[in-house]
């Protein structure tokens, strides 16, 4: 995914603490102004694309388990390497070499793509300050958080402020993680709501109620040199929490060129928790980008973007871990893994490839946008297709006989077109801070792109099959208006049938809606989530279930406008996906983006934070 940019000194790693002042204030949650759902017809028939791919057999051993789940866990702080440190002192923001930058990016210099191959998700700035405050104890809920119309749930989640007291960093923009479950390793097998955001996550009750102290990625993943990404599902069954992330080897560190990245894997239940890491490099070739984690009755299932060569300048394609689930949820020593890539569709090399979140058969999916098919750094302007993978025979993983079968089609869709950067509510003023870091009110903000980035959620068809769920973001505009914004496009998408049977827009007049995540219950309702953000209205958190066409609510309102480190050609750098998820007791749909919280929880370096709410089931 885009590069995340922090802010760090080279030496501690310390930053200025403190809240922003003379910031606008939005009137209470209501409903927003408008809405064009614009739900288009079903579209039939399916377009056949062979896929093309290799699969290796490989194993990860355990490298740590703690009896006492994560509370037992050896806290981690950032590594130093001459990588790294050469990476921390990167001094500008980088934006080459990334499909999501590519229509709204300055071209980075040829210093500050070599210094980022560590990270691509990371772009570094140096900065000095005061220590960083302590984090949010636990039994604690954060202030701010109150419930809005339709909304049974509702609470502050990780803020920028809570990345710098855990890594003593700020960084921008957050990559938002969301999992729901039972957690076995505390007392009372308390229902719990993880929320891990870039390198900080929160766990709280179902009414924000801290469980435990914030902890760092870091920690979970007991790996020094964490980057970011992160994502968490729960699977029933094994009443088992799989967290997921970039890493590199925790033995040796990154290489000389970074081309040598695992992705971390954590999981967490009654037997306490246990890390392991998986080769992403494709042999120490490449850098596996944005781990996109789904999982099947068998095998937790994760794709990369494969950005390879010495300057990380060739795009081979997605590549798939197929890893055994049972194995992994037992903790054992060894855990098996069958790798399956570069996948190409049609001879283009796949971006993107979203896989679909419990499906509870021994088969998973995976849909991406097309728009990004075998075109990493120029992405096609719109598309009307999207495709549509299966991944069969995932219990050969573990039985280590046999091999997962991929076979992809391509499926018509509603168009969807590239955003556009979104208007904010900044005024393009500067600020300089006592360590001379200058940040910037935004009047823009970045959506990134058109890629399925955020969760490709399942539903059992009563009819037979699965009805797997995703949006994308896309430039549209809206009923009634005359201007060009940023609103979701919708999908419903029926395995069994092999085509999109449901699809629509969702847009607010003079208003955008960024980073869409939708989900949907047995009982026909669905949700969706997004920011919302306009010229009057600051980055706040709204929500609409798309399929009745109902109207978009203002959940939690903005306090501000973006203040961010991070500016680049007057647009800063926003989300990189939101996130929505079934409550397991089937009460409602959990959906976290990004907003400006109370002043009370910004970092003056960056001052996004998240919002945690559910949606009940009617």
């Amino acid at each position: 995914m885009p590069r995340e940019e922090i802010l760090v000194k080279r030496a501690s790693f310390l930053v200025t603490a403190g809240v922003l002042g003379s910031l606008l204030v939005l009137p209470a949650p209501g409903l927003l102004a408008a809405t064009a759902p614009a739900q288009a017809a079903a579209t039939a028939g399916t377009a056949s694309a062979p896929t093309g791919y290799t699969v290796t057999k490989g194993h990860a051993a355990r490298l740590n388990q703690s009896a006492g789940g994560v509370s037992g866990l050896k806290t981690e702080t950032p590594a130093t390497s001459p990588f790294l440190d050469a990476l921390r002192g990167a001094p500008t923001t980088d934006t080459g070499g990334d499909p999501g930058n590519a229509a709204n990016a300055t071209k980075a210099s040829p210093e500050t793509k070599a210094l980022a191959k560590a990270a691509k998700n990371s772009s570094l700035h140096a900065s000095s300050g005061a220590s960083a405050p302590a984090a949010n104890p636990a039994g604690t809920a954060k202030p701010g958080a109150a419930h809005a119309p339709g909304v049974s749930h509702a609470f502050n989640g990780v803020s920028d402020k809570d990345s710098q007291a855990l890594i003593d960093s700020p960084i921008t923009p957050p990559d938002q993680g969301l999992c729901v479950g039972t957690d076995t390793t505390l007392r009372g097998r308390p229902d719990a709501v993880w929320e891990p955001v870039n390198e900080a996550a929160q766990e709280t009750t179902k009414t924000g109620a801290k469980l435990r102290p914030d902890v760092s990625l870091g920690t979970i993943f007991q790996d020094q040199y964490f980057i970011g990404d992160v994502r968490c599902v729960y699977d029933q069954p094994t009443q088992t929490f799989f967290f997921t992330e970039i890493g590199y080897p925790v033995a040796s560190g990154p290489a000389s060129d970074g081309n040598n990245t695992t992705v971390d894997v954590a999981a967490v239940n009654s037997r306490g928790a246990a890390e392991y890491q998986f080769d992403t490099s494709l042999n120490g070739t490449c850098f596996g980008d944005q781990p996109k984690t789904g999982f099947d009755k068998d095998a937790l299932v994760i794709s990369t973007d494969e950005y390879c060569g010495p300057d990380e300048t060739t795009y081979e394609g997605a590549a798939i871990d197929v890893i055994s689930k049972s194995q992994l949820a037992s903790e054992a020593a060894t855990v098996n893994d069958d790798e399956i890539g570069p996948v190409s569709i049609a001879g283009n090399p796949v971006t993107g490839l979203d896989p679909a979140d419990n499906t509870g058969t021994g088969s998973d999916y995976f849909v991406d946008s097309t728009s990004f098919l075998g075109a990493a750094d120029t992405p096609a302007p719109s598309a009307k297709t999207l495709d549509l993978s299966t991944l069969s025979d995932t219990g050969s993983v573990t039985t280590g006989q046999g091999t997962p079968r991929l076979e992809s089609a391509t499926l018509p869709s509603e168009k969807y077109v590239y955003p556009v950067p979104a208007a904010s509510t900044g005024d393009g003023s500067t600020t300089t801070l006592p360590d001379g870091t200058v940040v910037t009110s935004e009047t823009a903000i970045q959506p990134d792109d058109d890629r399925t980035s955020g969760p490709v959620n399942v539903v059992p068809d009563p009819r037979g099959g699965l009805d797997l769920w995703t949006a994308v973001d896309t430039a549209l505009t809206p009923r009634g208006d005359r201007a060009t914004r940023d609103g979701s496009a919708w999908f419903e998408i029926s395995t069994a049938k092999q085509r999109v049977v449901d699809q629509g827009y969702t847009a607010v007049k003079g208003e955008n809606l960024l980073y869409p995540a939708i989900d949907a219950l047995r009982g026909g309702a669905t949700a969706q989530t997004f920011t919302v953000t306009g010229p009057s209205v600051n980055p706040g958190i709204a929500y609409n279930d798309p399929v009745s066409g109902g109207p978009v609510k203002t959940v939690a309102s903005g306090s501000g406008p973006h203040v961010s480190f991070a500016d680049t050609d007057g647009g800063s750098r926003w989300g990189d996906y939101s996130m929505a998820v079934p409550d397991p007791d089937g009460s409602g749909i959990w959906l976290a983006t990004e907003y400006i919280p109370p002043a009370s929880d910004q970092d003056p370096y960056d001052n996004w934070g998240t919002y945690d709410f559910e949606v009940p089931s009617k």
